[in-house]
């Protein structure tokens, strides 16, 4: 990490209703991403662990508060200095595109030329460990396969900061094992800051830097922000990782319950 803030939230409070009469999702949220951070959201459902990346990546506004981007400016839309890796294997994918112009995709809307995309999309195929699929289509693929492809879309658009949202969640428990450890390796190589969520509290303690939890819905806050202070790559036989894997399992098991019980 650089010190130098990737991403702020600044007292930021949301809704869904445009009018703001509904009551908030999230509420008085503050906290900031440093550049070069892998930085981990978890909190149970309902928490709005998605609507904070739809904040940050400017499709959805908030009603109150500011969240600022790199160079302090307040994120009013999507920008390429943000680009999102999805849960779905499938959806984000373009069909009729071999692997290697989907990964061209975006040097190609970004005005490079032709042998400037063929050498950035073969750049991070190579990355990925696709570097022998680049003529397949994506039906040709296994789900782990679509889902490397895809973040080698994001990191060909060269954003600043990578958004993953529950990416592994639709994958085989052994295929999301092996891309654990490859985003892990990906974003040491490409030093980026990335913003991940998950409901897999092991796969946080393996992946972040930083671990914040959020609080029970409707009007959700950071609870707490965990500190990680263990090595890459990550032993889960290690007594400190079980340790640290229970304690937010516990803070996340209170607050879901706090959450049922005002129900």
């Amino acid at each position: 990490m650089t010190g130098a803030t990737a991403i702020v939230f600044d007292d930021v409070t949301m809704s869904y209703d445009a009018s703001g009469s509904a009551e908030p999702i999230l509420e008085h949220v503050s906290f900031s991403v440093q550049q070069g951070e892998f930085f981990v959201l978890v909190g149970p459902s309902g928490s709005g662990k998605s609507s904070l990346l739809k904040l940050v990546s400017g499709i959805a506004l908030p009603a109150a508060g500011r969240v600022l981007d790199d160079e302090g400016i307040a994120v009013r839309a999507p920008s390429a200095k943000r680009g999102m890796v999805f849960q779905s294997v499938d959806g984000p994918l373009f069909d009729w595109l071999t692997v290697r112009d989907n990964v061209a995709f975006g040097p190609r809307v970004a005005g490079r030329s032709r042998a400037e995309q063929l050498t950035i999309a073969q750049r991070y195929l190579d990355l990925v460990g696709l570097a022998t699929h680049e003529t397949k289509y994506p039906h040709e693929l296994s789900g782990g396969m679509k889902q490397r492809v895809q973040i080698a879309r994001t990191l060909a658009a060269d954003p600043r900061t990578v958004l993953m949202d529950e990416p592994f969640a639709a994958l085989d428990a052994q295929t999301r094992r092996v891309l654990q450890r490859e985003i892990a390796r990906i974003w040491r190589e490409t030093g980026k800051s990335f913003v991940y969520v998950t409901h897999d509290i092991r796969e946080a303690v393996l992946l972040g830097q930083r671990i914040a939890v959020l609080g029970r819905g409707p009007r959700a806050n950071v609870q707490r922000i965990y500190e990680i202070p263990l090595e890459y790559p990550r032993d889960e036989l290690d007594p400190r990782f079980a340790e640290l894997v229970k304690q937010l399992e516990a803070d996340i098991e209170r607050e879901a319950g706090f959450q049922w019980s005002s129900i």
